[in-house]
């Protein structure tokens, strides 16, 4: 515990403070397997963290919605499995936290004291009686009534639950207080007063203990990038993902900049806008092996998801048999041309494909977005992609 407290400390070191106005900013990311994280298990080699990751990704496909139907339960039911820990402070005087990074969930919540019930964190637990910033939104709120399956305090306060795939549930007061970033672009301490969240008293289920939550990056009205995006400008974020086995580099995560502009390569698609909003949903209109275009047998128009939290990337069974026929008759041919960064893993002796079936909702997982800059304009509605170097964002 000292070893994690001392990295928190360091991480964490406050610089001159500045206005969230009109400020983009960067933030590194850290992989929760990597050596550069502070819970990295040195026990466990790189074929079990991509046999657990593997699992966990099959978890959460399972969990997302099969029908876009807006009458359905707005539950967004996603395991809390993510890859990738966002470091920010909250609170007056800022308490340096770590939160799964999630662009298929909305609402930020981390554990608070005094819990009923809270899974066992490993980083010091907010407590928002220390904040004078914090404060509780009214029931029946405008802000309220956008929070999926609110409720009515004793107090009059409001309240939400979170359900996840894996049976885990959050459930707390909708709150605000100061959630702060460390701008590792120039080292300042950037500031944004009056962000909504999820105060989780009591959280039960199989969470993470390296996690104190989520930060929500969806397209929801809740989430951080909704809620903030034109005070640095710009509804827009971007991020370049490394293999969590790098320890040259962190993963960067930039909000408000135009980080797409004079590259070579860049492709956009348009975001679709189908329930529940925080997805990003695609239209994926075909996958080509050797120049022979697979298209799906279902609807094209928004038919995938890209999604930070899944490692592995899933097609629908019949779209995805036709893929991994033309693989394995490209690989017999000696053809096959693919990034074993992306499309391939390699476990033990063997190497396996990276792109599993899903009778579900198709995925674009972060293994299949690693050394990728991507880019999510809520405003123009689009997800830009573009091979980058990672090291060097």
């Amino acid at each position: 515990m000292k070893e994690i407290a001392l990295f928190i400390s360091i991480l964490f070191q406050l610089s001159i403070l500045s206005s969230a106005e009109s400020n983009d900013f960067s933030i590194d990311l850290i992989h929760i397997d990597s050596p550069l994280s502070p819970f990295y298990n040195s026990s466990l080699t790189q074929s079990d963290i991509l046999i657990n990751a593997a699992f966990n990704s099959i978890s959460r496909a399972e969990s997302f919605p099969l029908n876009t139907d807006v009458n359905s339960d707005q539950t967004i039911t996603i395991p809390n499995r993510g890859s990738y820990l966002m470091p920010f402070y909250i609170g007056t005087v800022p308490r340096g936290s770590l939160a799964i990074v999630d662009t298929g969930s909305d609402l930020l919540w981390i554990q608070c004291l005094p819990c009923t019930n809270c899974y066992n964190q490993r980083l010091p637990i907010y407590d928002p009686r220390k904040s004078y910033t914090h404060h509780l939104i009214p029931c029946g709120s405008d802000s309220c009534r956008k929070v999926s399956k609110n409720s009515c305090g004793i107090a009059g306060e409001c309240k939400y639950v979170v359900g996840y795939g894996d049976k885990s549930i959050t459930r707390g007061t909708v709150a605000t207080d100061i959630i702060s970033f460390n701008n590792s672009h120039d080292g300042h301490i950037i500031e944004y007063p009056n962000t909504i969240f999820g105060c989780g008293y009591n959280n039960t289920g199989v969470f993470q203990p390296q996690g104190a939550g989520i930060f929500g990056l969806g397209g929801g009205p809740l989430s951080f990038i909704s809620q903030h995006g034109a005070k640095f400008g710009k509804r827009k974020f971007s991020y370049c993902l490394l293999p969590f086995y790098y320890v040259q580099g962190s993963s960067k995560l930039k909000f408000g900049v135009d980080t797409q502009t004079n590259r070579r390569g860049v492709v956009t698609t348009a975001m679709v806008s189908l329930y529940p909003s925080t997805f990003y949903y695609l239209t994926l209109e075909a996958v080509s092996v050797n120049g022979r275009m697979l298209r799906p047998d279902e609807r094209t128009v928004g038919n995938i998801i890209i999604d930070s939290g899944t490692t592995t990337t899933f097609l629908k069974t019949s779209w995805y048999k036709k893929v991994e026929a033309a693989v394995v008759e490209a690989i017999g041919h000696q053809s096959v041309a693919l990034s074993k960064l992306n499309t391939f893993l390699t476990v033990n002796t063997f190497t396996c494909f990276a792109i599993f079936p899903t009778q579900k909702t198709s995925i674009i997982g972060n293994l299949l977005q690693v050394f990728f800059n991507i880019e999510y304009d809520l405003d123009k509605r689009t997800v830009s992609f573009a091979k980058a170097n990672c090291l060097k964002e």
